[in-house]
């Protein structure tokens, strides 16, 4: 390939290059920080070495050198502690977290290499000595045995062994941006190429000959102390354009096993072992024979067919005991076996606009047809609607992913930061496997990342000092996520000092964001700490002291249409509770009318609707509402007089009773639409700051309606005072009535 194409090729393939490593660098930091609680555990140390070998190889196509010989010093730490030399421990562990983040920065400046700057660069080697100092102060470990999965040849005392390499590539590999000659290149670093022949047989006359198709095709001979495994890694970016096969000289017994582990399927172990040639069909014949007429003699019952295989007809252990792992091992993966498929977030997006935009013209389209009266055409509207909504159901639910993704990239923030403190912090996840948006994901990480600092900055005690309150010297955070009422809850929990409110209101006055001797409530208190500015820090620190960072973690929560509360006991602990809706898209709504004004409720919020004429309403002196249902008194908005809608007294009201994180409340509405499919749209900078509004929609009649904030509302009817009040003043009036 010229110049020219090597760029275009580099231009073309490097962002998926950057984009795969991304995720084995994060699942290398995932796999460091479980390794920390499961030393023992060697499927997690295996998968970490595997992760480590995937990012080395592919870049080793890429020709990115740095990351090659960096990533290669980690690898050689990894086999040391595959093999047992060496120990994981918390120094171990922190260098080779550093060495990750060193790896990612190698990976996103694979393009500029301007961007490693001289202190980068003496990072790097004094990571690389530091590397070196481990594996190379330790003994030679013995030459580890290859997996039963991999053919091996006879090795000398190194463990080096021959390999036969043949590859063909496809016609199209040029066009495709692949270039053989890397991989060859690749396999060549592996270790020393004893012979290599290209095929001529397959290259054209000149004049026939295509200069944009590839016609190359190689048999190689390897000698390496690589396994299969890395050997075929050298083509993993080729699969789709060439043709491999990796084989060394085998026993018949490797021979045979190879045969059973390459088995798409799962026969039978006699059947596995016939197709093989293990064993002969009448081989295996007279062994079933031998095990029916075994069942039917002996109490014992039949003996296994595996045992019988050997002492009958003869088959090595070996091949026995690789028959049986096969079985196993697809049993394991046939349940949980699924496929994947990369789409780009913004294809992703413009398909959810569009599917928004499909459901107004559906809710348009069913409106004419209800106009008409013609059956058959609001038959077809009905049926057309039941299938846009579940295309919306599938389509959300494309873009919804597990929450714990986002929390456990807080594993390393909690072990670095309680680290830089002198802090021992327990950090406990539950609940990940909750979904969540993935536009929301990504919009919440930055807030969590914060409130999860400011507990451990904040909250939680040193050692020392908790010892001294008769707590655990281990501190205890917890982040947790939950659905509630269609909505997510965002939980971070720790048994710190809890919000000291003395100080806090002291500060507040200090700073006038309230009057000189007005004591609030503790919840209003406990919120002031989210006022721009505000902090308590006796010193500024790294992670703390300037009053930045939790009014822009409200602010960004809110903006989500999302709340967040405060829940503490001073020596005790704090707990952050952030709701969040599941979806920014389109969500099922209840859709209400006053006078001309059209308003939408999230239909999970709502719990009930009842005629006020039944439900006893009462009007205290200042105008506020409140109704008795069933033996409990629930504060009532009445978005008439809240947002000054003018228009003809209707004969009939109803009351929506809804759920809100402040309790159940109700709303007075004038007329029931009902259930609506609501496609959000942003409100204008100049309504964002209307009480109790979140949203807007269009409806099928071209009317817009505006999207109720069940949580903001119940702020401004469920306050304590308000409630007392309320109260009281029903049972003066029920009083009053007993009298007359």
């Amino acid at each position: 390939m010229s110049m020219d194409a090597d760029q275009d090729f580099i231009a073309q393939a490097m962002p998926a290059f950057i984009s795969e490593a991304a995720e084995q660098i994060e699942a290398i930091e995932a796999l460091l920080l479980e390794l920390e609680e499961q030393p023992d555990n060697r499927e997690l140390l295996d998968s970490l070495f595997r992760c480590a070998h995937t990012v080395k190889g592919s870049a080793g196509i890429f020709g990115l050198h740095r990351v090659v010989e960096f990533t290669h010093h980690v690898e050689t730490l990894l086999d040391k502690m595959r093999d047992g030399d060496i120990a994981l421990n918390p120094t171990i562990s922190t260098l080779l977290l550093q060495c990750n983040d060193q790896i990612k920065f190698l990976v996103d400046t694979a393009i500029d290499e301007a961007a490693d700057s001289a202190e980068q660069k003496d990072l790097r080697a004094d990571l690389v000595a530091q590397l070196r100092a481990l594996t190379e102060g330790t003994q030679q470990a013995a030459p580890t045995p290859a997996p039963a999965a991999a053919a091996t040849a006879s090795t000398d005392s190194s463990g080096v062994r021959l390999w036969r390499i043949a590859a063909e590539f496809g016609s199209q590999t040029f066009r495709n941006g692949m270039d053989p000659l890397s991989v060859a290149r690749y396999l060549g670093g592996l270790g020393e190429v004893v012979s290599c022949h290209c095929a001529l047989d397959p290259i054209p006359a000149l004049d026939k000959l295509d200069p944009e198709d590839c016609y190359l095709s190689f048999q190689m001979e390897l000698q390496t102390a690589c396994s299969r495994e890395e050997i075929e890694g050298a083509f993993s970016f080729v699969l789709d354009d060439c043709q491999f096969d990796v084989v060394a000289p085998e026993t018949p017994e490797q021979k045979l096993t190879r045969a059973i582990e390459d088995m798409p399927a799962t026969p039978r172990l006699g059947d596995l072992l016939v197709s093989v040639g293990a064993v002969s069909q009448d081989q295996l014949t007279q062994v079933l024979t031998t095990q029916q007429q075994s069942r039917a003699t002996s109490a014992a019952g039949k003996p296994k067919i595996g045992d019988l295989l050997e002492t009958q007809a003869g088959v090595a252990p070996e091949v026995v005991a690789a028959a049986l792992g096969k079985q196993q091992k697809l049993r394991e993966s046939a349940p949980n076996e699924e496929r994947y498929i990369r789409v780009q977030a913004d294809r992703l997006d413009a398909v959810i606009n569009l599917l928004g935009e499909l459901v107004i013209a559906g809710a348009g389209a069913t409106l004419l047809a209800r106009q008409t009266h013609h059956a058959s055409l609001i038959e077809a509207n009905l049926q057309m609607n039941n299938l846009i909504e579940e295309i919306r159901n599938g389509t959300l639910g494309l873009r919804m992913v597990p929450v714990g993704e986002t929390f456990n990239r807080f594993r390393r923030v909690v072990r670095d930061t309680a680290s830089s403190l002198g802090k021992e912090v327990n950090f406990e996840i539950v609940g990940g496997e909750a979904e969540l948006d993935k536009s929301m994901v990504e919009k919440i990480a930055d807030p969590l990342m914060h409130l999860v600092r400011n507990s451990l900055d904040h909250g939680l005690e040193p050692p020392q000092e908790r010892m001294a309150a008769g707590k655990s010297r281990t501190g205890h955070l917890t982040l947790s996520a939950r659905h509630e009422t269609g909505a997510i809850l965002i939980r971070i929990d720790d048994d710190g000092r809890g919000i000291n409110r003395e100080r806090v209101l002291q500060r507040a006055w200090n700073r006038g964001l309230v009057e000189q001797g007005v004591v609030p409530s503790d919840d209003e208190i406990n919120m002031l700490i989210f006022e721009p500015g505000f902090s308590t820090a006796e010193q500024v620190t790294n992670l703390s002291g300037r009053g930045v960072g939790m009014d822009v973690v409200r602010r960004n929560i809110e903006a989500l249409r999302g709340s967040i509360r405060l829940n503490s006991v001073p020596g005790v602990g704090l707990q952050v509770d952030i709701r969040l809706p599941l979806t920014l898209a389109i969500i099922d709504g209840f859709l209400v009318g006053v006078g001309d004004s059209k308003f939408v409720l999230p239909l999970e919020s709502v719990v009930e609707v009842i005629e006020a004429a039944d439900a006893n309403v009462k009007v205290d002196a200042l105008g506020r509402h409140v109704l008795e249902l069933r033996g409990v008194v629930l504060p009532v908005v009445r978005l008439r007089s809240l947002y000054s809608i003018e228009s003809a007294l209707p004969e009939r009201v109803s009351v929506v009773v809804v759920n809100s994180p402040r309790g159940k409340f109700g709303i007075e509405v004038e007329v029931l639409l009902g259930q609506h499919q609501t496609v959000i749209k942003p409100l204008g900078r100049l309504f964002k700051s209307l009480r109790g509004i979140s949203g807007s929609s269009i409806l099928g009649s071209g009317e817009v309606a505006l999207i109720l904030d069940v949580g903001s509302l119940g702020d401004l009817v469920t306050k304590d005072k308000y409630l007392s009040n309320a109260a009281a003043e029903l049972r003066t009036q029920a009083k009053e009535e007993v009298k007359a």
